[in-house]
């Protein structure tokens, strides 16, 4: 394995994708390596004291992964996890000597292949903790089930009837795990489903179409590393700014503020109801 195998992940707020693209990363480097110490050169990014996360982590083998959502899951040999969220500018960094550490590394993993794992954090808004149970951590952080994960039937439960707007609803991560907001955009906007939408007006057909809408952009974002310029020219991210001529429907892109959050939308495809 050689010191400069990095994804190149645009540094947007981490959604499922980018995190799932990390954990692949995890896995080509640092998965069933040992690790035989951990230095944390910033502790705000720790959800515990450092002692107590080296204590946890010295010795211990990395032996799978998970994923609810944002959040990244290594389980240890010991049957702990240690929980990594990336925030908006966290990353992973795999190589061989320490002076070729990334700017800005708050947390440095040795192991024992003679590597090191940086988890490097610009912003300082990423975390990195230990569990021992991923239900009652997802029950503790209200997450829903991952978007991935989730089955239509609960997928569709979650929406049917419901009073609020469709877009605030889908970047809860209560309802869904792993959404933000360039995927629900571009969920809607494929989908044909205004963002200002009630839950409550959708068929159950709309909410199927954005089911299979959420898979098929997400698995499309894995495949491509999240580089968006190579995504299908049909999806809005390929062209995500105002005035932009929609390549799906007969129209030009606007920029509306729904739930707090900048939402773009093409009114030809996306009528309000």
């Amino acid at each position: 394995m050689q010191s400069f195998y990095f994804f190149k992940i645009k540094q947007t707020m981490p959604e499922l994708p980018e995190v799932a693209t990390y954990q692949t990363y995890f896995h080509h480097t640092a998965l069933h390596k040992k690790v035989t110490d951990v230095v944390v050169e910033d502790d705000r990014v720790l959800l515990l004291p450092t002692e107590t996360l080296r204590e946890e982590l010295k010795g211990q083998t990395f032996e799978s992964t998970d994923r609810i959502g944002k959040h990244l899951f290594v389980q240890l040999s010991g049957g702990k996890y240690l929980s990594i969220h990336f925030g908006m500018t966290g990353r992973l960094k795999y190589f061989k000597d320490k002076e070729d550490a990334p700017r800005f590394t708050k947390v440095l993993f040795s192991l024992d292949d003679g590597f090191h794992l940086a988890f490097s954090c610009p912003r300082i808004l990423g975390r990195i903790g230990i569990t021992s149970d991923l239900a009652e951590f997802g029950k503790k952080k209200k997450l829903g089930e991952d978007a991935l994960k989730i089955s239509r039937e609960n997928f569709v439960k979650k929406l049917s009837g419901k009073k609020g707007l469709i877009k605030p609803l889908l970047m809860n991560q209560a309802t869904v795990a792993g959404l933000g907001n360039w995927i629900v955009d571009d969920m809607l906007y494929q989908a044909g489903i205004h963002p200002e939408t009630t839950a409550a007006q959708l068929t159950e057909e709309d909410i199927m179409r954005l089911y299979e809408k959420m898979h098929y952009i997400i698995k499309i974002a894995i495949e491509m590393e999240i580089r968006y310029d190579d995504f299908p020219d049909h999806f809005l991210i390929t062209h995500r700014e105002e005035g932009a001529k929609s390549t799906l429907y007969d129209g030009e892109i606007i920029r509306l503020v729904v739930g707090g959050r900048g939402t773009y939308i093409c009114p030809q495809g996306q009528r309000l109801r």
